[in-house]
């Protein structure tokens, strides 16, 4: 799976951390790379980079992932979607850094992250960024990704989670070793009219998370954890990322629409923004190619 990657470089001064967290992606098959780099001039213009940058490259090629470097009219959302949306399912991987986003700014956020993930065509892969006292950087996980990875997969069960646990399964089948399944029932859907049928809702959610877990034991030996909780799912799934040290959510996502998701707001898109941790988005299965 993830066979082409797709990194965003916007010119920052983390661009070759994100390079070197997309360089771990080798153990679930990357195998090419595409830089798309920001050149607000000229397309075809000549690309500069400094030296930590061409190491960085360089280290993706010595990685064994083949890298080019393709130069974007202030990296449009319209042309990144056109690079990778023909390729098959499992194919293609978008990857993208972004610092976390508090709930005061996220309207006037600057960062291009939030922007691309309103309109994925494909997975994207944000990889989390923070920023230390003394101005300087580093990814969470700072490693990069490896078969030991701790990944969470926080579902509800819908059609599209559904979806997006085939890209689980997929990691599993690659040596994936640590994964936690959790579902959060919503205390704000149940009480108080429903709170007699919580024990009832909570052995349904248990069984179907048994059976998540029994089908990722059949890919591969994977330890797998479950947890059902009962409160606000994003702040349970915050805790329990903080908790147990988790370094990847993976995330089903509907891609509702820019406005919508800003002003009401949704768990994938509050997760994608505000949690400590690396996430990777799938978008819904029609938004992607499958033939």
């Amino acid at each position: 799976m993830f066979k082409k990657l797709l990194i965003v470089n916007e010119q920052t001064p983390y661009d070759d951390l994100v390079m070197k967290f997309a360089s771990t992606l080798k153990v679930f098959g990357a195998e090419e790379a595409i830089l798309a780099k920001k050149n607000p001039l000229k397309v075809s213009a000549p690309l500069t980079e400094s030296e930590e940058l061409e190491r960085t490259r360089e280290e993706l090629e010595h990685s064994g992932i083949h890298t080019r470097e393709l130069a974007l009219d202030q990296l449009p959302i319209e042309e990144i979607n056109r690079l990778v949306s023909a390729d098959e399912l499992f194919e293609s991987l978008i990857v993208i850094g972004a610092k976390v986003s508090s709930m005061g700014k996220r309207i006037f956020d600057s960062e291009f992250a939030y922007e691309l993930i309103q309109m994925p065509s494909k997975p994207i892969l944000v990889v989390r960024i923070h920023e230390n006292p003394d101005g300087s950087h580093l990814t969470l996980p700072p490693a990069g990704l490896s078969l030991d990875s701790h990944v969470l997969f926080p579902t509800d069960f819908s059609e599209n989670a559904h979806h997006a646990f085939l890209y689980l399964e997929k990691m599993v089948e690659s040596g994936l070793k640590h994964v936690t399944l959790m579902h959060v029932q919503d205390i704000a859907k149940i009480s108080p009219y429903l709170d007699y049928r919580i024990i009832e809702f909570n052995q349904i959610d248990r069984d179907r998370l048994e059976g998540l877990k029994k089908r990722l034991e059949e890919k591969g030996p994977v330890q797998v954890d479950v947890v059902l909780d009962v409160g606000r799912p994003f702040r349970e799934i915050m805790y329990t990322i903080e908790k147990t040290h988790v370094d990847l959510v993976l995330l089903g996502r509907q891609g509702k629409g820019f406005l919508k998701d800003i002003f009401i707001g949704s768990t994938s898109n509050n997760l994608t923004r505000r949690a400590p941790a690396s996430v990777l988005l799938i978008p819904r299965a029609e938004r992607q190619k499958t033939e």
